[in-house]
């Protein structure tokens, strides 16, 4: 079942790529924490439709409130990474958020689980604190120490998504997906689209519903990667989506790269797979 999981990991990647860069086009126009907030209402809409169609069993508690508290987690790290990729680098942006949520979810399962990690695991999270610092040496060629830090806080923000989704989709996949779009919605959604400009809003519709409906498709590949293949994996197989974002953001809008946030993207992807190859 390795190859499976593995499988769908690289598809939740590449969903995660294109609604990234739709997501980040978009935040440059209204605001990140607005399209965050669209983007969730679009895939929390998919994820009733499903409901109503599939009328699964009901939840326990503890998946609700254990995917609730990976919404929060989700949404608000969503809303920093489209933030970042709205006035940073696209594809330096995506790496730093790859990288570190690929590494929160490995260390956390080595701290309360008991997994060994093996030398390509270990070369790897080193690819990853070097890839990090590449980025952060970047910042002096033209690129903004504010976006590094929304991404940072973005790959908080989807590692510990990565790990509550995981606990929580024991109980019941879709309906752990349930209560973690349901919560960033109402949570960021809530909040911010009432007071949103509406001529903007329009404007960026499009791209806000294919941020949402390409970001639920990934989390829905990854959930399904869970029962694979640990959580650490998955990630870290998810977390190659930075190469995505990347060659988007070069071919559509021509977005250039200095040598040394090339170099940070080249790590960070290297890093990944060597994470993922340990597993």
């Amino acid at each position: 079942m390795l190859g499976l999981g593995v499988a769908l990991g690289l598809g939740s990647a590449v969903a995660w790529g294109v609604g990234d860069f739709a997501g980040g086009i978009a935040a440059k126009r209204i605001g990140g924490m607005v399209v965050a907030g669209g983007s969730q209402l679009t895939g929390f809409a998919i994820l009733v439709v499903l409901l109503v169609a599939l009328h699964p069993a009901p939840p326990s508690v503890t998946t609700l409130l254990l995917g609730g508290a990976g919404g929060i987690c989700g949404g608000l790290g969503l809303a920093a990474l489209y933030r970042a990729l709205a006035i940073g680098n696209m594809g330096i942006v995506s790496a730093v958020a790859g990288v570190g949520s690929a590494a929160i979810p490995l260390a956390v399962g080595v701290v309360l689980q008991g997994d060994v990690l093996g030398p390509p695991q270990i070369a790897g999270i080193g690819c990853a604190l070097l890839a990090v610092a590449a980025a952060s040496g970047a910042t002096g060629q033209g690129l903004g120490r504010t976006s590094l830090l929304l991404a940072g806080l973005a790959a908080i923000g989807f590692g510990l998504w990565f790990v509550l989704l995981d606990l929580a989709a024991n109980g019941d996949q879709l309906w752990a997906l349930v209560a973690s779009r349901g919560t960033a919605a109402l949570l960021i959604g809530g909040v911010t689209l009432p007071w949103a400009n509406r001529a903007a809003l329009r404007a960026s519709a499009r791209l806000m519903a294919a941020a949402g409906i390409a970001d639920v498709t990934a989390s829905g590949l990854v959930v399904l990667a869970f029962a694979s293949i640990p959580v650490g994996i998955a990630a870290a197989v998810a977390g190659l989506y930075p190469l995505v974002t990347m060659l988007m953001a070069r071919i559509v809008i021509g977005e250039a790269l200095p040598r040394l946030g090339m170099a940070a993207i080249v790590i960070a992807v290297i890093g990944i797979v060597l994470i993922s190859i340990g597993g």
